[in-house]
C-alpha cells in the first residue's frame, strides 16, 4: 500500500520503493523445499481516496479500480488483485512503472490511513487466507474518513500528570481496527516519512497489535536515507514468517502466567493472539508465584504456538523447559539473567506509560532496583558498613 500524496512523489519516494519491489519480490519467503514461494501479492495506492490493481496474468497492462466510498471500504475486485508474482511478473513490473508517472501531476495533499488498512484486511478476507500489509506513509491523515486525526503536538504537557494523553491513541478506532486484523490474521507493518508532526501514538496501534513492525524516518531524504530504508524493506519481506498464530503457556503447580508484553492481542487471560510472527519478534511472560514450589521436583513451563506456515500448513511449536527450585536467595541471584531483567523492566515501563505520568515510571524503576540491591546486601552479602556498595562478580 504506497502513499501517493503530493510530498511522496515530489521527494521520489515512491519511485524509490516502485523500483525496489521489483528486485525485493523475487525474494518472498517460501518453504524449505519449495522452488518458489507460494506467497501471493497485491496493490493499492491511495491519498484520500483508495486505486486497486488487477495485474492478472493474461492482461496486457495492469487495471486500476478507483474506491471513493472510505467510509464503507469494499473490495472493487477478487480474481486478479492478489496474483502468484512469478506468473504476473510483467504485468506488475509494468505497474511499478506506472505509478509515479500516474500520479506525477497530483496535488493531493490530503491522505486517509484507517480505511487503508481496512481494504487491506478485507480483501484478505475474500481470499480467505492470512497475510501481511506493507503500507509506506508520510503524514497526518486528515482527509476527510474513518481514523481521521488532529495535530495534538501539545508542548505545555510534557512532565504534567497529562503527559500518557499524548502517548494515548486519540480515537478507538484504531484499536477496534487491530482486533479485527488480528481476527482474520491480518499483520501490518508501517514504513513512516514524517516531515512534521504525524502521531505515532495512534498510528502505530495497529502494527504494534498485530504483530507487526513499525520504521520511521524522520525528514527522509533520498541520498542519505534510502540505504537504510531499502535494507530494512528487504529484510522484512525475506525473513520467515508464520500467520494467524495463537500461543499458550503452560506451568506445573505453584505460579503460573500472569501477565505478557509484546506485538500480541489478548482476548482472555490464557490465550495470546498474534496475526504473525517473525524471527525478531518476543513474547516477555510474567509469572507469579503463589504457592509452594519443591526443590527435587522443579517448575516446568512448556510454551505452544499454533500457526500457519507461508506454504499455508498448520503447524504446532512446542517449548518446554524446566528450571531447578531453591530456597537459597543467593543461588537466586547466582543464576538471575540481568538480560531478561531488563527487557522486563523496559516493556512493562512502555505498557505504564499509558496510564502513569514518566515521573512515577521513572521512581517505580528506581526503588524495584534499589530494592534488589538492599535485599542482596541483607540476605546474601557478607557484613559490611551500610554507607558500603556492594556489588559482586
Amino acid at each position: 500500500m504506497i502513499d501517493v500524496s503530493y510530498s511522496n512523489i515530489k521527494n521520489g519516494l515512491v519511485k524509490l520503493i516502485c523500483e525496489e519491489l521489483k528486485t525485493v519480490l523475487e525474494k518472498l519467503p517460501k518453504e524449505d523445499q519449495e522452488e518458489t514461494s507460494a506467497i501471493r501479492v497485491g496493490f493499492i495506492t491511495y491519498n484520500k481516496v483508495l486505486h486497486f490493481f488487477n495485474v492478472k496474468s493474461n492482461l496486457a497492462q495492469p487495471q486500476m479500480m478507483v474506491v471513493t466510498d472510505v467510509g464503507e471500504v469494499f473490495v472493487p475486485l477478487l480474481d486478479g488483485f492478489l496474483v502468484n508474482y512469478q506468473e504476473s511478473q510483467s504485468v506488475i513490473h509494468n505497474l511499478l512503472d506506472q505509478i509515479p508517472e500516474m500520479f506525477a501531476d497530483s496535488n493531493e495533499n490530503e491522505t486517509i490511513f484507517a480505511p487503508v488498512i481496512q481494504a487491506g484486511m478485507e480483501a484478505l478476507k475474500a481470499a480467505d487466507c492470512p497475510g501481511k500489509l506493507f503500507i509506506f506513509h508520510s503524514s497526518l491523515p486528515t482527509a476527510e474518513a474513518p481514523g481521521k486525526l488532529k495535530n495534538r503536538d501539545d508542548k505545555k504537557l510534557i512532565n504534567t500528570d497529562k503527559e500518557k494523553l499524548l502517548f494515548q491513541p486519540q480515537t478507538n478506532v484504531y484499536d477496534s481496527l487491530a482486533k479485527d486484523c488480528v481476527a482474520h490474521g491480518c499483520c501490518v507493518t508501517l514504513f513512516l516519512f514524517p516531515s512534521q508532526y504525524v502521531d505515532v501514538a495512534s498510528l502505530g496501534l495497529v502494527p504494534h497489535l498485530t504483530g507487526g513492525t513499525l520504521y520511521k524516518y524522520n525528514n527522509f531524504q533520498i541520498h542519505m536515507d534510502s540505504q537504510q530504508f531499502l535494507n530494512d524493506l528487504r529484510n522484512d519481506i525475506e525473513k520467515k514468517i508464520g500467520f494467524d498464530a495463537i500461543m499458550r503457556v503452560r506451568t506445573s503447580t505453584g505460579f503460573r502466567a500472569t501477565d505478557f508484553f509484546g506485538g500480541i492481542f489478548m482476548n482472555n487471560t490464557t490465550d495470546v493472539e498474534m496475526a504473525a510472527i517473525d524471527c525478531d519478534k518476543a513474547v516477555t511472560v510474567e509469572f507469579k508465584h503463589d504457592d509452594k514450589l519443591g526443590e527435587d521436583s522443579g517448575a516446568l513451563i512448556q510454551c505452544a504456538v499454533l500457526y500457519t506456515t507461508v506454504g499455508g500448513q498448520r503447524r504446532l511449536r512446542i517449548h518446554n523447559l524446566g528450571l531447578n527450585c531453591s530456597s537459597q536467595l543467593a543461588d537466586l541471584y547466582k543464576s538471575c539473567e540481568t538480560d531478561a531483567l531488563i527487557n522486563f523492566f523496559a516493556k512493562s515501563a512502555f505498557k505504564a506509560v499509558l496510564h502513569q505520568p514518566l515521573k512515577v515510571i521513572r521512581e517505580i524503576l528506581v526503588n524495584q532496583t534499589a530494592h534488589m540491591l538492599a535485599c542482596y546486601r541483607k540476605n546474601c552479602a557478607s557484613p559490611s558498613a551500610a554507607s558500603q556498595f556492594i556489588c559482586e562478580k
